[in-house]
């Protein structure tokens, strides 16, 4: 019940050919948001215990995978077997970028400024040597394994372009949903005038009175990319290494590919689906009960119906964002005295929220950063009856995984940054959502959870930061008595048992069988 790690070809090489077994790579980032689906899709091959399982990644992954094995129950011979990506992953190159690249407000000039300045950095996140290090360890990998089927994560960049260069076909496993895949698919009319543009924030379908701006910024992002110094460095670097000077994912779609999405029509935005695409529902990792794990979160949650905050780990709150935060919950928990709140609040670490220049409270914010223990001098006044009486818990690190928090029946309402993976969590057990968005795709999220009347944007006149009122209007919307709050959670509840009922990760993993079979 152990993961095996292959730490050469000897070993993989015994390993391959002893077995008989057909072998699934899955090439992965190592990221949660990008690794979760990833992860769940092989434990359920695991449970299988018909084939061998590869997964290779960044070491931060390893651990991970070792847990699903064990999980999984699966004797050593049937583990995972783990293959390192060297080098950093990810987000430890991208944190060591020492320029601001956002996260910026949606509209026309937020867009343009993530154009120019957010996407060129996540772009080129690696210098040269450091791309091609781990593109070549993906590609001996390939060489030396020779898989039977292959798995991608489509944001995993040097997995991808190793599948290409070694002419291997490969199943795309996506967090996302049908539009990062089957954008290009669509009538050039409809992804023009009726899709947003990334990171406006415009609704979905776009108002006639914003396909103008909408257009200019889609026209836009294609020149400033192009224009851009770090994506000529990294076209010409790829070109020096014999590579495609356009990086794989940036045109993902391939007729000769298969994918997998956690989409399905009834939660998503109108859409033809190509019949390469799978419509999979919420690709979710097992996880075990909050009373197994903390028995005493699992009694205080107990208590009464319960409001989950989670903001994800990549932007961290600073004092004016908590102020506003609290005294919006304030106003719900004087309304509503029998709800209680669950706060993941994160203050360090990840992304810094820029001050902007229409807030009259910027000037203060630059003051209350130099101060390390602002957050405990009056941040969070407006609820310190609410925390001391026990109606509002904060946890900087929650001992359980959010899912099983949402899995207890407790929730009642989830407040979350509009990730794919905390949308599909949510979405499964059937309870609406506030969005706070803050970039890119999270802002897509907030206009579908309105587009399909299962919650409330609530940030639209604030994001990426939050406004008080704003915040407690969008509370009410949804935990009031109203017939909107009613409504919205019978869909909620409609759309869980749909989701329910599609297959999630059973689903994938079925295809991905299917699909070796044939091969």
């Amino acid at each position: 019940m152990s993961v095996e790690e292959d730490s050469g070809q000897a070993e993989s090489g015994v390993r391959d050919g002893v077995s008989g077994l057909k072998k699934v790579l899955f090439l992965t980032s190592s990221e949660y948001g990008q690794a979760n689906v990833i992860l769940a899709v092989a434990y359920e091959l695991l449970l299988r215990r018909k084939y061998e399982v590869h997964i290779m990644s960044f070491e931060l992954l390893k651990k991970r995978v070792k847990e699903i094995s064990d999980l999984a129950a699966v004797e050593k011979q049937h583990a995972a077997t783990f293959h390192t990506v060297p080098g950093l992953s990810y987000i430890q190159a991208i944190d060591r970028n020492t320029q601001s690249f956002g996260p910026y407000p949606p509209g026309v000039k937020g867009a343009l400024k993530t154009y120019k300045i957010t996407l060129p950095i996540m772009a080129t996140a690696w210098d040269g040597p450091e791309y091609m290090t781990g593109y070549s360890a993906c590609l001996e990998t390939l060489r030396t394994m020779v898989p039977d089927i292959i798995v991608v994560d489509p944001f995993f960049d040097q997995g991808l372009q190793a599948c290409k260069t070694a002419s291997r076909d490969y199943v795309v496993l996506s967090p996302n949903t049908f539009q990062e895949i089957l954008k290009k698919q669509q009538p050039f009319l409809h992804r023009l005038c009726t899709y947003p543009a990334i990171s406006s924030g415009f609704a979905y379908p776009v108002p006639w009175s914003q396909v103008p701006a909408n257009i200019y910024l889609k026209i836009s992002m294609l020149f400033i990319l192009l224009r851009s110094p770090k994506m000529k460095t990294l076209m010409n670097l790829r070109k020096s290494q014999n590579l495609p000077a356009i990086p794989p994912n940036f045109d993902l779609w391939q007729p000769q590919n298969h994918y997998l999405v956690p989409s399905i029509p009834e939660t998503d935005f109108p859409c033809k689906i190509t019949s390469n695409v799978t419509p999979c529902g919420p690709l979710l990792l097992p996880v075990s009960p909050v009373s197994e794990i903390d028995p005493a979160l699992g009694a205080w949650l107990e208590r009464g119906p319960t409001v989950l905050i989670n903001l994800g780990s990549h932007i961290r709150m600073d004092n004016i964002m908590v102020r506003e935060f609290a005294v919006g919950l304030k106003v719900l928990l004087d309304r509503r005295p029998k709800i209680q709140v669950l706060w993941k609040l994160k203050t360090s670490g990840g992304l810094a929220l820029p001050p902007t220049k229409s807030d009259p409270r910027s000037h203060k914010l630059a003051k209350l950063e130099e101060d390390d223990d602002a957050l405990g001098k009056g941040s969070l006044d407006a609820i310190t009856n609410e925390i001391v009486g026990g109606r509002v818990k904060i946890m900087e690190w929650m001992s359980v995984d959010p899912l099983a928090v949402l899995q207890t029946g407790h929730i009642v309402c989830s407040v979350h940054h509009g990730g794919s993976n905390s949308f599909h969590e949510a979405l499964s057990v059937g309870v609406p959502h506030i969005v706070l968005p803050c970039w890119l795709d999270t802002l897509e999220f907030a206009n579908r959870v309105e587009w399909l009347g299962i919650g409330v944007y609530g940030s639209r006149t604030a994001a990426p930061r939050v406004d008080a009122w704003e915040l407690s209007r969008a509370l009410m919307r949804v935990l009031g008595d109203s017939k909107e709050a009613l409504k919205m959670n019978k869909k909620a509840n409609e759309l869980a048992a749909i989701c329910s009922k599609v297959g999630g990760r059973a689903k994938a993993c079925e295809k991905i069988i299917n699909l070796l079979e044939r091969s």
